[in-house]
Protein backbone atom coordinates (compact mmCIF):
# COMPACT_ATOMS: atom_id res chain seq x y z
CA UNK A 1 0.00 0.00 0.00
CA UNK A 2 0.98 3.40 -0.81
CA UNK A 3 1.80 5.98 1.66
CA UNK A 4 0.99 9.50 1.21
CA UNK A 5 2.19 11.34 -1.17
CA UNK A 6 4.04 13.93 -0.47
CA UNK A 7 4.95 15.97 -4.07
CA UNK A 8 2.25 15.50 -7.38
CA UNK A 9 4.61 15.36 -10.37
CA UNK A 10 2.93 16.24 -13.39
CA UNK A 11 5.59 15.15 -16.52
CA UNK A 12 5.28 16.78 -19.78
CA UNK A 13 6.06 14.08 -22.41
CA UNK A 14 5.70 13.65 -25.73
CA UNK A 15 3.54 11.56 -27.19
CA UNK A 16 3.40 10.53 -31.10
CA UNK A 17 -0.14 10.05 -32.36
CA UNK A 18 0.12 7.89 -35.55
CA UNK A 19 -3.11 9.15 -38.05
CA UNK A 20 -4.39 8.17 -41.52
CA UNK A 21 -6.17 10.96 -42.90
CA UNK A 22 -6.20 12.00 -46.88
CA UNK A 23 -4.65 14.75 -48.40
CA UNK A 24 -3.25 16.41 -51.52
CA UNK A 25 0.08 17.75 -50.05
CA UNK A 26 1.58 17.23 -46.81
CA UNK A 27 0.46 20.53 -45.50
CA UNK A 28 -2.84 19.26 -45.98
CA UNK A 29 -1.73 16.24 -44.94
CA UNK A 30 -0.85 18.26 -40.86
CA UNK A 31 -3.88 20.38 -41.19
CA UNK A 32 -6.32 17.39 -41.17
CA UNK A 33 -3.93 15.11 -38.89
CA UNK A 34 -4.71 18.09 -36.61
CA UNK A 35 -8.03 18.44 -37.42
CA UNK A 36 -8.78 14.53 -36.75
CA UNK A 37 -6.94 14.73 -33.25
CA UNK A 38 -7.63 18.23 -31.71
CA UNK A 39 -11.32 18.88 -33.28
CA UNK A 40 -13.34 16.84 -30.21
CA UNK A 41 -10.75 17.67 -27.41
CA UNK A 42 -7.79 15.61 -27.39
CA UNK A 43 -8.21 12.17 -29.62
CA UNK A 44 -5.98 9.48 -27.88
CA UNK A 45 -5.25 8.62 -23.84
CA UNK A 46 -2.10 6.23 -25.17
CA UNK A 47 -5.75 4.41 -26.61
CA UNK A 48 -6.56 5.81 -29.94
CA UNK A 49 -10.11 7.61 -29.94
CA UNK A 50 -9.91 9.93 -33.18
CA UNK A 51 -11.29 8.25 -36.80
CA UNK A 52 -7.73 7.27 -38.11
CA UNK A 53 -5.53 6.82 -35.29
CA UNK A 54 -3.68 4.00 -36.03
CA UNK A 55 -1.04 3.90 -33.21
CA UNK A 56 -0.29 5.93 -30.10
CA UNK A 57 3.33 5.45 -28.13
CA UNK A 58 5.07 7.84 -25.66
CA UNK A 59 8.19 9.67 -28.01
CA UNK A 60 10.72 8.83 -25.32
CA UNK A 61 11.31 12.87 -25.03
CA UNK A 62 10.51 14.89 -21.67
CA UNK A 63 10.12 18.52 -22.25
CA UNK A 64 9.64 19.55 -18.69
CA UNK A 65 8.27 19.23 -14.88
CA UNK A 66 5.89 20.68 -12.78
CA UNK A 67 6.02 19.52 -8.75
CA UNK A 68 3.04 20.48 -6.44
CA UNK A 69 3.92 19.85 -2.47
CA UNK A 70 1.22 18.02 -0.96
CA UNK A 71 -0.45 20.01 1.49
CA UNK A 72 0.21 23.33 -0.19
CA UNK A 73 -3.26 24.22 -1.65
CA UNK A 74 -2.02 27.65 -2.90
CA UNK A 75 0.73 26.28 -4.82
CA UNK A 76 3.21 28.49 -3.55
CA UNK A 77 5.40 25.69 -3.03
CA UNK A 78 5.33 24.57 -7.09
CA UNK A 79 7.88 25.09 -9.11
CA UNK A 80 8.49 23.99 -12.60
CA UNK A 81 12.05 21.88 -14.06
CA UNK A 82 13.37 21.47 -17.09
CA UNK A 83 14.13 17.48 -19.09
CA UNK A 84 17.37 17.86 -17.09
CA UNK A 85 15.95 18.71 -13.75
CA UNK A 86 17.28 22.37 -13.62
CA UNK A 87 15.08 24.83 -12.43
CA UNK A 88 12.82 26.71 -15.17
CA UNK A 89 11.46 29.78 -12.94
CA UNK A 90 11.17 31.66 -16.55
CA UNK A 91 10.39 35.32 -15.30
CA UNK A 92 9.71 34.70 -11.79
CA UNK A 93 12.20 33.67 -9.52
CA UNK A 94 11.88 30.83 -6.68
CA UNK A 95 10.93 33.69 -4.36
CA UNK A 96 8.13 34.87 -6.09
CA UNK A 97 9.79 38.13 -6.95
CA UNK A 98 10.93 39.37 -10.54
CA UNK A 99 14.09 37.52 -12.00
CA UNK A 100 16.53 39.58 -13.00
CA UNK A 101 16.93 38.66 -16.11
CA UNK A 102 13.43 39.87 -17.39
CA UNK A 103 14.84 43.54 -16.52
CA UNK A 104 11.85 44.30 -14.34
Amino acid sequence: MMSEPTHFVHIYATVRVKLAVEAADHPAAMRAADEALFAKGFGVRLIPTADGALDADYAEEVTGYLVDEAGDPDYLRSANYGPDYEPDWGLRSRSGAPDSRSGS
